[in-house]
Order: C-alpha cells, then sequence, then structure tokens
C-alpha cells in the first residue's frame, strides 16, 4: 500500500513540473537580439599616436544569428557600410597632430544594428614631406640657358598628401610655386637663369598640413653650375675623341671655316666622358632649339666611345629639326654597325654599307652635285671609309671612286635631305680630312651658308 502512494506522488510531481515548462513562453513569441561591436583597441587601452594613414580593425558577435556587416564613421553623423572586418584610413589632419573619433557598429543578418557603437579615440601626428631630384638627371657642370630638373616627392602619410613644390633660383628670397602634378621643370633666362655665372636651383614641397620639408638643392652641396650665354647662329658640336691624334687640328680647321659667320658657340660632348651633356635628353634637345643651325662633327673610331653619339644624336636631331632648325652631320662610321636601317633617322639614310673603302684612294672625291668644290684626301686620310644607301628623297653630293663590282649607289658619302632648301647635309666621312686641297673649308661655309641658309 505504501508504495502505490509513493508512486502516484511522483506521478504527480511529473506532471507538474511538465505542465509547468509548458506554460513558462507562450506560444509565438521570437526573441531578436541587436549585435554586439568590438573594436581591436578597447576604449581604456593606451593609444599611440600614429601617422595619419592607419589601420583599424573591429569584430562583432549575435547571440541569435550572424553579421552581416558593418557601419563606421567619423562623425557618428555620416556612416559607410563595409562587409569586412577593417580598413585603412587616409587621415587628414590642418596641424602638426590632430586626435579622431571612429565609431562602428555591427549589422545582423536581420538587419538589426548595434544600438550601442563600439568607438576610440586616435590621435595622429604629421610626418613631413620629402622631395629629392632623381638620380642620374644631376646637371652638368656648365650649360646654356636652359636647364631642365626632375625630382620625385614623397610622404609617409601617403603621397596623395603632398599640396605642392616649391622652387627658387640662386637664393631663397622668392620661391615658386608648383602643382603637386608637376614633376620636371624647365628654366630659361626668363625664368631667372644668369648667364655667364654660376647658379644653382633650390627646391622643396609642402603637404596638405602645410609641414614642408627639408630644401634640395641642384646641383648637390655648395656647387653650382655655369650658365653660358649662347653666341652666334650656329652650335658646333664636337664630338671628336681627345685619344685620336688629330683631334686638335679637326678643332682648327672647323673653328677656321666657321670664322666667316661670325660668332658661334661650341659645345664639347667627348671631353671628361661627357661631363658637358645635360642626362636629361630632352635639356639637350632644348639646347639646340638655341641656334639655328648645328654643325656636329665625329671622327671614325674602333673603340665605342671614340665614334659619334649616334644616340644622342637619333633621340634629339629630330626633334630640332621639326622646330625648324638646320643640320650639317660628318662622321666616319665603326666597323660593326647594329641596327643599319636606323642608325641615322634625322637624314634619308636608309642603312650603311657593309663595303668599306680604305684612303687615299686617288685621293680625290666624285663630285656628283657640280655646285659643290672636288675634295681631296688630306693628311691624316679618312679610313675605312663606307658608303651610305639613301632615301628616295635625297640629293647626292659626293661618292667615292670605285669601279665596278661595286655599285656606285653604296660608294655615296654626302647627301642631302632636299635638292632645294635642305634641312640637313649629311657626310660619312671626317670633313677635316678631306682638306688636302683647301676646299674643305669652302665647301662647308658654302653648304651652311647657302644650301641650309646661315648667313651672316
Amino acid at each position: 500500500m505504501k508504495i502505490r502512494l509513493i508512486k502516484y506522488y511522483v506521478l504527480l510531481l511529473m506532471c507538474a513540473v511538465t505542465l509547468y515548462n509548458c506554460t513558462d513562453v507562450p506560444e509565438g513569441l521570437v526573441t531578436d537580439y541587436a549585435p554586439e561591436t568590438h573594436l581591436t583597441l578597447y576604449p581604456d587601452s593606451i593609444i599611440s599616436p600614429h601617422i595619419t594613414r592607419i589601420k583599424i580593425t573591429w569584430w562583432g558577435d549575435d547571440p541569435d544569428g550572424l553579421i552581416a556587416g558593418y557601419r563606421f564613421s567619423f562623425d557618428s553623423t555620416n556612416w559607410t557600410y563595409s562587409e569586412g572586418n577593417d580598413s585603412t584610413f587616409q587621415l587628414v589632419i590642418v596641424g602638426n597632430d590632430s586626435t579622431f573619433r571612429f565609431w562602428v557598429a555591427a549589422v545582423d543578418d536581420k538587419g538589426n544594428i548595434d544600438p550601442t557603437p563600439a568607438t576610440n579615440l586616435y590621435p595622429v601626428f604629421n610626418s613631413p614631406p620629402s622631395v629629392i631630384f632623381n638620380p642620374g638627371t644631376e646637371i652638368p657642370d656648365t650649360s646654356f640657358t636652359v636647364g631642365i630638373f626632375s625630382w620625385t616627392g614623397s610622404d609617409p602619410d601617403g603621397d596623395n598628401s603632398i599640396s605642392n613644390y616649391y622652387w627658387a633660383l640662386n637664393d631663397t628670397n622668392n620661391w615658386n610655386e608648383l602643382s603637386s602634378t608637376v614633376s620636371s621643370l624647365t628654366l630659361r633666362q626668363n625664368n631667372g637663369l644668369v648667364p655667364n655665372s654660376n647658379n644653382k636651383l633650390y627646391l622643396k614641397v609642402k603637404d596638405i598640413a602645410g609641414t614642408f620639408s627639408p630644401v634640395v638643392t641642384m646641383p648637390d652641396s655648395t656647387d653650382t653650375w655655369y650658365v653660358r650665354e649662347p653666341k652666334g647662329r650656329i652650335l658646333l658640336i664636337d664630338d671628336y675623341p681627345s685619344s685620336i691624334l688629330d683631334n686638335g687640328a679637326a678643332a682648327t680647321f672647323y673653328q677656321n671655316a666657321l670664322d666667316s659667320f661670325g660668332l658661334y658657340s661650341k659645345l664639347d660632348i667627348k671631353t671628361s666622358g661627357g661631363a658637358n651633356l645635360p642626362k636629361i635628353v630632352s635639356m639637350f634637345t632644348e639646347t639646340l632649339k638655341l641656334f639655328q643651325c648645328v654643325v656636329w662633327y665625329a671622327n671614325r673610331g674602333n673603340a665605342a666611345a671614340d665614334n659619334a653619339n649616334f644616340d644622342l644624336a637619333q633621340q634629339t636631331l629630330p626633334f630640332y629639326l621639326v622646330s625648324g632648325g638646320k643640320v650639317f652631320f660628318s662622321t666616319g662610321f665603326p666597323n660593326a654597325i647594329d641596327q643599319q636601317g636606323s642608325i641615322i633617322n634625322f637624314a634619308p639614310v636608309d642603312s650603311v654599307t657593309s663595303f668599306q673603302a680604305n684612303m687615299p684612294f686617288q685621293t680625290q672625291i666624285v663630285v656628283i652635285d657640280n655646285t659643290y668644290p672636288l675634295l681631296e684626301a688630306g693628311s691624316p686620310a679618312p679610313d675605312a671609309v663606307r658608303g651610305i644607301k639613301y632615301g628616295s628623297s635625297a640629293s647626292v653630293v659626293y661618292r667615292i671612286p670605285f669601279n665596278p663590282p661595286y655599285d656606285p649607289g653604296q660608294l655615296t658619302v654626302c647627301i642631302k635631305d632636299a635638292a632645294v632648301n635642305p634641312k640637313v647635309i649629311f657626310l660619312s666621312l671626317p670633313l677635316n680630312r678631306m682638306n688636302g686641297n683647301g676646299n674643305a673649308t669652302y665647301f662647308l661655309r658654302r653648304a651652311i651658308g647657302t644650301d641650309l641658309g646661315i648667313i651672316n
């Protein structure tokens, strides 16, 4: 009897517990909790000052769902949505340092937004920008009245923080402003270059916070570069190697030949390993444009350094000719030439022949254009002369005298780009070595004065 009563009371207790559990949550009620948001650095953390480019990381959790994304803001009014857990920000400051407050709120898969966004203060400091002149673009020791400079600016806070560049010439009393997108500068006499004097360029950069970089100079340190005033209408380019014994005689020949034109300027591009050559090719082109005519003379060398600077001529003379310049070019060719079809792009030369004629050959040259004088090999005579194949627009002036089986067309050594009003006269041997009868001087004066139209 007692056992039955105990079983009865246990059964009643179980029913009561079941009934209580069944009536605890009303049928149909669903709970939806808002997500929580956390920053990797908690508000009570000590946050060291950062540069203005800063990466902020966050995360969130939702007790009854999934995190779909995040909304963040720097003013708690304008919000940006992202599905990521971090972002890198470029903070814009107006002084040397500042502090920014950041808010971020998680969004769950039901669209609920954390009503209490995580927030932190981020102190930042401004790093000064810097600027350097591009390596390999150093100004030569001496130039005519044009200089071109190129540089690169940078900022630890991001290169888009660069506001302006500033340059000054010869002193830092007056600065000139340039846009942040400018990375080169061309200076002429009307920009303040002082002719027949030493000059120096100063450059600095400013960021959007108003901080300036240290000043850099070209040339570096306490050095300066000398600016020469152009004289006359003709630029004589000495591309003759000092290793050749008749280097001095060649210079004397051209000086005597050009004396009748009055004042002229000279630029030696072989001396001291090309120390007078601008490192920026466009500066050489702008230098040529200071003159109406360029007389460029070279020899034929066995070493590459002794040959004419064909690369420089190809990169600059076409632009000079387009600007209205005139060119007389005299050079021999080395034994080996790569890319023969493009070694000369400033004159109508299709290619250089492989045949080489050793001088003296009957000592005299063959005159094709009878308005020019007879030339005769001098001492020393040109060695291993190579002819040129020319384009249809060319007008032949001289050939060298050889009989078949050689094609006379391969023995041409002097052409003009046009029969009338030419802009280019090209001679494929050193003119100074063709003055045995004294006519080379007359030839050069006639070519420059009559055909190229450069008069006193």
